[in-house]
């Protein structure tokens, strides 16, 4: 099967769907709906690494969706785990510096791009060791995306996108209202021009594009403007507009 980093760099365009429940049930229904890339979250979400692992398990069984986690920060201690889990790639929120993007991107990749832990001989993304050729296919196959969620971010969107190891900038809108707009305004004209900005800036660095859809848009749209990878909605998104709609109709007079 190609790796989601080789899928992404052949040209294929994911939307995808984040996952904030921490309920493998809901996972299932989410996988089985058809999503061809689903994101755990470990950032927000109230629940353990363990956790991430029957969430992954549970997609795994009913689906042959890609399943990147998103770490709770940017350490090794955060980013170990998932990784030797067997999820295809890495998440890392908020990231402001290329020597943030630095630790990341070593934390994610085994010797010599980086100083992963070399416990492959057991994990169970190396089929608990019976994979020798683990290390390698790992650094080549596994997705580093870091987010950019700050007008600082945004400003050494360049230096980095320069860093060994990093596959993916991909814009966070809601965060960058903090410094663009008003606070939760996504409909900011002021957002909307630093997001075009930003994403003109991280295309010409080569470096992948990725990005959420902000209300009335579609993956199409942001397709159309260059991202590969796009995050179109989530579990609770999905069951807070279902569960509000169907509550309307059943109150009606």
């Amino acid at each position: 099967m190609t790796s989601l980093r080789q899928t992404l760099l052949e040209g294929t365009r994911l939307p995808g769907a984040f996952l904030f429940l921490g309920n493998p049930d809901v996972d299932e229904v989410m996988a089985l709906a058809g999503f061809p890339l689903l994101i755990v979250d470990r950032e927000h979400a109230a629940a353990d690494l363990s956790g991430a692992l029957h969430e992954l398990r549970a997609i795994r069984a009913v689906s042959g969706a890609f399943v990147m986690a998103r770490a709770r920060d940017g350490s090794a201690g955060a980013i170990k785990p998932l990784l030797d889990a067997g999820f295809d790639g890495v998440m890392v929120a908020d990231v402001r510096s290329a020597a943030q993007a630095r630790a990341i991107a070593e934390a994610a990749r085994y010797a010599p791009l980086g100083r992963r832990g070399a416990q492959f001989t057991v994990s169970r993304a190396a089929r608990y060791g019976a994979d020798t050729d683990h290390a390698a296919r790992a650094n080549a196959g596994l997705l580093v995306a870091v987010m950019i969620e700050s007008r600082q971010g945004l400003e050494a969107i360049e230096e980095i996108a320069a860093v060994p190891g990093i596959d993916m900038l991909f814009l966070g809108p809601l965060d960058l209202t903090t410094d663009y707009g008003t606070f939760g305004d996504l409909a900011s004209a002021a957002l909307a021009d630093a997001l075009r900005e930003a994403e003109a800036r991280v295309r010409a660095t080569g470096c992948l594009l990725g990005g959420a859809c902000l209300p009335g848009e579609s993956p199409q749209d942001l397709f159309a403007r260059g991202h590969v990878l796009v995050s179109a909605t989530s579990d609770v998104g999905l069951l807070r507009g279902a569960a509000m709609a169907a509550a309307a109709q059943a109150i009606q007079p």
